[in-house]
């Protein structure tokens, strides 16, 4: 018995040992980037369920297993941003930025620019630095699922038209349920988009080139109405154009093409399935309306007992037909010659393309800046005889006297 409990003690110490092997300890610190410690952040071993929580000086440590190659943590904390580190050795220290920075960044309101922290109303911003790498054709386009509170909905299929924006839902059922635009600081009222997809005077962003935007503003609460009054009741859009810069002159050209296609078609009946069903319907109401008539009948037969009902000046001539009640000879024939059958869908559509240019040259000095640009669409629809063509420049120049 004295041995048997001295082997299973060093066998417990052999697979503790191997077991403390398996894992690695990797400890550390977080702290604010000010460098103080932060207390009860998360420490997360990313692709597992390992995590701990930081001390009252920051300090952390949690057992990695060794199986892990590449081992990183996961660092969060609700007053801060999250942050991914790579932990390659025993030690991995992190620093953390606030969330309360975001708070500084400008805004553009309805009177100038403040600092987010000081603007009280609902206000949604969009961020146009990358939006030349999208092919959208039109400004509100571009705004498809990017705000908040902002609904756009393509109310037509034709090609170039309009979108409808809803800033937090619909706010009159006779009445506009549009926004005011407000460019670069001069409003433009729209009215209500009609059944066509079409504005009544025509959509305030019909000829603003996508690429030429700086900024994009959103008010949403009835704070708006404060500034622009009642035009500003369903919202107000503030939209900011690119202005020149100081320093060397700059030329930029960007352009983009491709085709559009029915992504689907309705599976629709075969030629010979048409005339099969037709005849069906045929045979049904001639043997319904005609005393003594049967499916099986030929022509001659049909017009002899449809005239048998008629009065004699409206009884068929030799030859005619009766198409309610009588098919078309042409049916019953191999090929059916002399008829044509049309998919009216491929008459419909085709392969449409769209093709856009933009030009752009912009400079200045401590005196004045400019920035220039130009655009081209050339748009065919998939359906066709629809089609979408403009042309559209714009300068802005300030010159400080």
């Amino acid at each position: 018995m004295k041995k048997t409990g001295l082997l299973l003690c060093l066998l417990f110490f052999v697979l503790g040992n191997i077991a403390w092997a398996q894992n690695r300890q990797i400890t550390g610190t977080v702290n604010d980037d000010g460098g103080k410690p932060v207390v009860d952040a998360t420490v997360l071993v990313k692709g597992t369920t390992i995590s701990t929580k930081t001390g009252a000086e920051g300090q952390y440590s949690v057992s990695v297993p060794s199986s892990l190659v590449k081992v990183e943590l996961v660092v969060s904390h609700v007053n801060f941003d999250t942050r991914t580190i790579s932990a390659s050795g025993s030690t991995a220290n992190v620093s953390l930025e606030p969330k309360d920075k975001k708070l500084d960044d400008v805004v553009v309101v309805g009177y100038g620019t403040q600092k987010k922290k000081n603007v009280t109303g609902a206000v949604a911003q969009y961020n146009a630095e990358k939006l030349d790498e999208r092919p959208v054709q039109r400004v509100d386009q571009a705004l498809i699922g990017q705000m908040a509170g902002v609904q756009v909905k393509q109310t037509s299929g034709g090609v170039g038209k309009p979108f409808s924006i809803n800033i937090r839902g619909t706010g009159s059922i006779s009445a506009g349920n549009e926004p005011l635009y407000v460019i670069d600081g001069f409003p433009i009222s729209s009215e209500n988009n009609n059944s066509a997809g079409n504005f009544e005077n025509g959509s305030p962003l019909d000829n603003l080139n996508p690429n030429d935007i700086e900024s994009i503003q959103v008010l949403k609460d009835a704070a708006a109405a404060a500034i622009y009054g009642s035009r500003a009741s369903n919202g107000v859009v503030l939209i900011t154009t690119k202005k020149g810069k100081r320093g060397k002159n700059q030329i930029a050209f960007n352009t983009y093409t491709g085709i559009t296609k029915a992504g689907k078609k309705i599976d629709l009946l075969s030629a010979e399935e048409w005339i099969e069903r037709y005849k069906y319907f045929t045979d049904t109401r001639y043997v319904a309306a005609i005393p003594g008539a049967l499916a099986a009948d030929d022509y001659e037969t049909r017009r002899t007992k449809i005239n048998a009902t008629l009065p004699p000046a409206q009884q068929l001539a030799p030859g005619a037909f009766n198409t309610t009640y009588m098919g078309d000879p042409r049916w019953d024939l191999p090929g059916h010659p002399g008829l044509d059958y049309i998919d009216w869908q491929d008459q419909i559509f085709q392969t449409g393309n769209f093709q856009n240019y933009q030009l752009s040259a912009s400079g200045g000095n401590d005196k004045a800046r400019y920035f220039v640009s130009g655009t081209h669409q050339n748009n065919t629809g998939y359906v066709q005889a629809m089609t979408f063509k403009t042309y559209s420049a714009r300068a802005n120049i300030d010159v400080n006297l």
